[in-house]
């Protein structure tokens, strides 16, 4: 039987004895919100363990909205204008509201990306900034904490601390460090440094794996809820999706209440049921396509479905290559288990020379590689660059399908047409 798979703005397709397919990526068919504009004003009236947002925003100046890249898939275009006429008829002036991009560490957006992200209204009547997480000057140190066993240095980008009312919108789905995004993910690693983004991720190197879909006792992202209340996130605007992309609800309020909510959403809409794990898994990394640093969470959620001893065929375009702002990376991935989770035990924060956030990162590869061989198709990365990964590089999802059947002739395969969003669970 013919399938296909997303890759990038095509589709890759490809054949496989259909009584041989154990799962198909198959989500639960989430209904979408009846009436956007209205469910969205519902929720801002009557939020999530939080006053009304136009109660918090009374007789404020400095109200910041913290948004995310072009990494990510919020309909901010359909969101922010709704939140600010909301807001003018609360009586707050266009004057009293600016926006702060929450990029982390990836790189900063070009002009066009910001009015294709944010939209034409709210880049021409409002300030719109971009947070860089190369400037030291633009951060403010706010000292160290200690959380889930381990040290954090607090460093926030000052406009995000000088704000009078600070909000985040944003969209959870499962993440492979935080166990999933949103929440006070918009503040750490978004409007942070370097510095404070590799100690929470190093949190998740500590986990005895791959924290995807993890809901509680993550270090990574009880570190980042602590330093979302250290930047005073007063309120949050968190969407979940079902796989077509549509808006099944929203979670605002409280960072945390609210995130949690959102949390047990996307665990309904994003889970794919699987009655046992399979030979093979072919995993696209739609919709996080545009660098490996996005489109490796595709392969990390396949670790999930396929057998010791199995095999994942990744499906990534990579159009922007490996990443941006992390020039550790490639060495990362190409290192032994063993020696990325040692560097991460023993390395400090402070110490860029090492990049641990990339050999967090890195270590999702290594822990698939550990259990299954990889293949992996690419458009923007090259056969060199894949084998310097310990990848098998193929021309076709088709190709690999056959390497692996002349290796195992009754081999049983797993599909994950979404797998940047998936999160495959194994029915008990």
């Amino acid at each position: 039987m013919k399938y296909k798979i997303p890759f990038g703005k095509e589709t890759a397709s490809f054949d496989t004895h259909d009584n041989r397919v154990i799962f198909n990526g198959e989500m639960r068919n989430m209904p979408k919100v009846e009436d956007f504009d209205a469910e969205l004003l519902r929720c801002l009236d009557a939020p999530i363990g939080s006053k009304s947002l136009s109660e918090l925003a009374r007789g404020k100046k400095k109200i910041l909205f913290l948004v995310e890249d072009n990494t990510r898939d919020t309909p901010l275009t359909r969101i922010l204008p709704i939140v600010v006429k909301y807001l003018n008829r609360a009586g707050v002036s266009d004057q009293a509201i600016s926006f702060l991009t929450a990029p982390g560490t990836h790189r900063v957006m070009t002009d066009q990306e910001l009015k294709e992200k944010l939209g034409k209204e709210i880049m021409g009547r409002f300030a719109v900034y971009q947070h860089d997480a190369t400037k030291k000057e633009d951060i403010v140190n706010l000292g160290i904490i200690n959380t889930a066993g381990y040290e954090l240095p607090v460093h926030i980008n000052r406009r995000a601390l000088e704000a009078d009312l600070l909000v985040g919108v944003g969209n959870i789905v499962p993440h492979s460090d935080a166990g999933f995004s949103g929440g006070a993910k918009i503040v750490q690693p978004g409007v942070c440094d370097f510095v404070t983004t590799q100690a929470t991720h190093r949190g998740a190197g500590l986990c005895h794996d791959i924290p995807l879909g993890m809901k509680s006792g993550n270090p990574c992202r009880i570190g980042i809820d602590a330093v979302g209340g250290m930047a005073h996130l007063a309120f949050i605007i968190n969407t979940v999706k079902n796989y077509n992309g549509d808006v099944i609800g929203f979670f605002c309020g409280d960072y945390l209440a609210a995130h949690h909510a959102g949390v047990e959403c996307a665990i309904s809409s994003f889970s794919i049921g699987m009655d046992e794990l399979c030979d093979v898994v072919v995993a696209s990394s739609s919709p996080d396509d545009i660098d490996y640093w996005q489109a490796i969470k595709g392969l990390t959620a396949a670790y999930f479905a396929v057998k010791k001893g199995g095999a994942v065929i990744l499906a990534a375009p990579c159009s922007e290559g490996l990443v941006h702002n992390h020039p550790l990376y490639e060495y990362w991935l190409s290192q032994p288990t063993e020696k990325v989770q040692q560097a991460i035990l023993k390395a400090s924060p402070y110490d860029m020379d090492s990049d641990v956030v990339a050999a967090v990162v890195a270590l999702g590869s290594r822990r698939v590689l550990d259990r299954a061989r990889v293949y992996m198709m690419s458009k923007g990365l090259s056969a060199d660059e894949i084998r310097r990964m310990d990848y098998m590089p193929v021309n076709s999802i088709q190709q690999a399908i056959e390497l692996e059947l002349a290796r195992n002739p009754q081999a049983t395969f797993g599909i994950l047409p979404k797998g940047g969003i998936s999160l495959p669970v194994l029915k008990k």
